[in-house]
């Protein structure tokens, strides 16, 4: 198997130390976004504790290495060997306990064999003096993508009591209008204290071709929400999504391990909680909305106050058709997030008014095999789901309650066998029970 090997090094500066012999040399230039973008963004405020500017740079460069590694290189197509050496302020808590935790973590999202290695010689990041919020810290530090499920649970805390909440965004230059139009609506709903700090994520090619997929991706944003919560004083960083795409079973036998992802995965969640306690950290990373079907989640979008336009506004495309020129619209209609879109507005709000590329319903939907997921799904709700069914594919940490979370995705097979009957007038065939 042939060894993508890489080296990241940084500097205050943005300029990169001499390359060393491990392999191709990742700097920050290789954002689109300008040098240390990131951590500017989420001033101004005091410097967060090493770790976490250590924890955040350990994810970029663990996301450029997978963003430079072709899948259509490795023997099976998918599954890569990625050996990346890291620069890092300070080392030395990152090279016994924590350093298995950073490989166990990402090859849970990756599926790649990953040997990690890290280094001293990176420099702190400058702060910038005050806070972002009227000389105070941060009560709690959320996701915010602008999907239904980031919308509807910051509806739900800007109108609860407490202390400043600051939503974290990375966007796509297409949606970022979107995120803050959603974002204001949401701002409208209480008193309190909001803040929303958008960043830029796109990566350089530098002339080579990128991977398509970005499984690592979701370790990025959460460091990214990590950082500015130990930067602001927060002691917890919210990760909302509804249970069953937190979960996130394969529909087939060929969408196992990362082939579906695994983000969100509450097994995901305890790696990088046990990650931040072995090298001193003391924030909590949890999803709220875990025990939450997605049509529960449009209902307290709603219960908060949002306009049910708002709510239809929301992105959750796995496969948005702007991103490959098909059409300038957000939700192509057939991959399986909007499939589990269709089936939320429909068990929480009655209506979907969503403006879908393709209608995936259809006698004989137009274009390339897209009613696929459709047919995964069709056979996923005909066959049995239980508890081994849950874990096979991947095993629950020991604070995760198997029979509570197989409750919840019972109840999101219900919406979904509730939106093939909704649609079973268009000839598509209704599921049956194995």
């Amino acid at each position: 198997m042939t060894t993508n090997q890489y080296a990241y090094h940084y500097t205050t500066n943005g300029t990169a130390a001499r390359p060393q012999p491990e392999g191709q040399l990742l700097t920050e230039k290789l954002f689109r976004a300008r040098d240390s973008s990131i951590e500017r963004n989420l001033s101004p405020a005091p410097l967060p504790p090493v770790w976490a500017e250590d924890l955040l740079r350990i994810a970029k460069a663990a996301y450029l290495a997978d963003k430079l590694s072709s899948r259509k290189s490795a023997s099976d197509r998918w599954t890569r060997a990625i050996s990346l050496s890291i620069q890092l302020v300070e080392p030395d808590p990152w090279l016994h306990h924590a350093e298995p935790l950073v490989t166990s973590l990402l090859e849970t999202l990756t599926a790649d064999r990953w040997d990690i290695r890290f280094h001293p010689g990176a420099a702190s990041h400058r702060g910038v003096a005050g806070w972002l919020f009227d000389d105070e810290t941060a009560d709690e530090v959320a996701l915010f993508s602008g999907g239904l499920d980031s919308t509807a649970y910051a509806a739900q805390q800007a109108g609860a009591t407490g202390g400043p909440l600051l939503l974290i965004s990375y966007y796509d230059p297409a949606l970022k209008r979107r995120q803050e139009e959603i974002f204001e609506a949401i701002r409208r709903l209480g008193a309190r204290q909001l803040m929303h700090r958008p960043v830029l994520l796109q990566s350089r090619a530098n002339g080579e071709s990128l991977e398509p997929s970005s499984r690592s991706r979701g370790l990025l944003f959460l460091s990214t929400a990590v950082y500015a919560a130990a930067a602001h004083r927060a002691r917890r960083v919210a990760v909302p999504e509804n249970g069953q795409l937190a979960v996130n079973p394969p529909l087939t036998r060929a969408r196992p391990a990362s082939c579906s992802t695994r983000s969100v995965h509450p097994r995901t969640m305890h790696l990088v909680n046990q990650l931040i306690a072995s090298v001193g950290g003391d924030i909590e990373v949890v999803n709220p909305l875990l025990s939450d079907t997605k049509g529960e989640v449009c209902r307290r979008g709603r219960d908060a106050g949002l306009p049910l336009a708002t709510l239809m506004t929301t992105v959750s495309c796995g496969h948005p058709p702007r991103n490959y020129g098909a059409s300038r619209m957000d939700h192509c209609g057939h991959c399986f997030p909007c499939l589990i879109r269709q089936s939320g507005l429909l068990a929480g709000l009655g209506r979907d008014d969503t403006p879908y590329e393709r209608d995936v319903w259809a006698r004989q939907p137009a274009g390339k095999d897209i009613a696929r997921d459709r047919r995964a799904l069709a056979a996923w709700l005909a066959a049995d789901f239980g508890v081994r069914d849950l874990t096979t594919d991947l095993p629950l940490p020991p604070q995760t309650s198997p029979t509570a979370l197989l409750r919840t995705l019972e109840r999101g097979r219900e919406e979904l066998r509730s939106l093939f009957a909704h649609r079973h007038a268009s000839g598509v065939p209704l599921p049956r029970a194995a």
